[in-house]
């Protein structure tokens, strides 16, 4: 396998919409992250 050929099939226009989709995945998971954190902080506010 050449390299050029590797290069070629990474360079794919499938790669952005991998890209686009992991990095809203991951934005996602934050978002969850801190609302869980802030309704529990929330919730311990509340308790005390």
């Amino acid at each position: 396998m050449e390299l050029a050929s590797l290069f070629g099939a990474i360079n794919g226009p499938w790669v952005d919409d991998v890209l686009v989709w992991g990095v809203a995945a991951l934005t996602g998971v934050i978002g969850l992250v801190a609302l869980v954190n802030a309704v529990d902080m929330f919730l311990d506010a509340e308790a005390g």
